[in-house]
Formats: structure tokens, C-alpha cells, sequence
């Protein structure tokens, strides 16, 4: 019998500190801040001033640092990419609120081979498709798809993620 008193004790003690670490762990996610931007490896962090690019979107119009205006979203796809077509939709969503000007889809590789996004992004955004080693694709530093920034008129990155939900940034312009 006393082995139970014994099993009982030991089982409470290791209760109470389960609970202690539990209220512990609570505190410090409560005192960090929310809404804090997230730094991926591999992505240009907020603060970066991107480097002189030059493209053409599908249109044969020009786009480069200089044709930025105002807050500009730019998402970066690849055809192929299960992450990049579950992303799209949130990013069609939001470059509703930035206006087709203001919204740069750049597409890895050819247009044939992008034709899966074509349908979503042609209504909302410039399309620009790009090389491995295209103009965009250096000038982001892009590595990972999809990935998504906010660019000032300066071509300064105000955000930046691999989810249209780390662009902490007001969306309305």
C-alpha cells in the first residue's frame, strides 16, 4: 500500500511540473511581440535596396527599379511548384487590394511551361516571365518559391516572405 502513496506523490510532483513549464512557456510567447516580421533564410530581408533590374513583362512592356510607383507587390512562381499554386489564390487576393500595375508576377521559365498560372495572375498582375538567372531573379536574390516582397518607388523592400501573410504591411494603397 505504500508503494501507492509512493506512485501518487511521484505523479503529482511531475504535474505540478508540467504545469510550472506549461505557464512558463505561455509568458514568453505572451511578452513576444506579435505581427514581428519573420527573416527567411535566403530572402531579402525589409530594408534591402534592390539593384538596377530591366524586363519586359508579356505585354512587351518595360519593367525595371525605375517603372516602380508607389507600394509594388512582386510574387515569384514556379510552374511545377505544389507550394506556389497553393499560394496563388492568396496572392491573387492581395494584388486585388495593389492594383494590376502595382502587382508583379515573375514566372520561372517560359510562357508554355507557365500556362497553369496564366488564367489567375494575366487579370491581376504583370506577368514577367524570367530566365534561372533573369534580371528579377538576381535582383531579388530569389532561392525559394514562391516568395513575395513589397517594394517602395526607391526599390526598397518594405517586406518580404514565403507567404503572402508574412507582408506585414497595409495592402491598401
Amino acid at each position: 500500500m505504500g508503494y501507492l502513496y509512493a506512485l501518487v506523490a511521484v505523479l503529482s510532483a511531475i504535474s505540478v511540473l508540467n504545469l510550472l513549464l506549461t505557464l512558463g512557456i505561455i509568458r514568453r510567447l505572451r511578452s513576444r511581440p506579435m505581427n514581428q516580421p519573420v527573416d527567411y533564410p535566403g530572402v531579402l530581408p525589409a530594408g534591402t535596396v534592390l539593384e538596377d533590374f530591366a524586363a519586359r513583362d508579356l505585354r512587351g512592356r518595360p519593367v525595371s527599379r525605375d517603372e516602380l510607383s508607389g507600394r509594388t507587390l512582386v510574387g515569384f512562381f514556379s510552374p511545377g511548384c505544389s507550394s506556389c499554386l497553393d499560394r496563388l489564390p492568396d496572392f491573387v487576393a492581395v494584388s486585388a487590394a495593389f492594383g494590376r500595375e502595382r502587382s508583379w508576377a515573375v514566372l520561372l521559365g517560359d510562357v508554355a511551361s507557365a500556362g497553369e498560372y496564366l488564367p489567375s495572375l494575366e487579370p491581376v498582375a504583370r506577368v514577367v516571365p524570367q530566365d534561372p538567372d533573369g534580371p528579377l531573379i538576381s535582383a531579388f536574390s530569389v532561392s525559394a518559391f514562391p516568395t513575395f516582397f513589397v517594394v517602395d518607388a526607391t526599390g526598397r523592400i518594405l517586406a518580404s516572405g514565403l507567404t503572402t501573410d508574412d507582408l506585414s504591411v497595409p495592402t491598401a494603397v
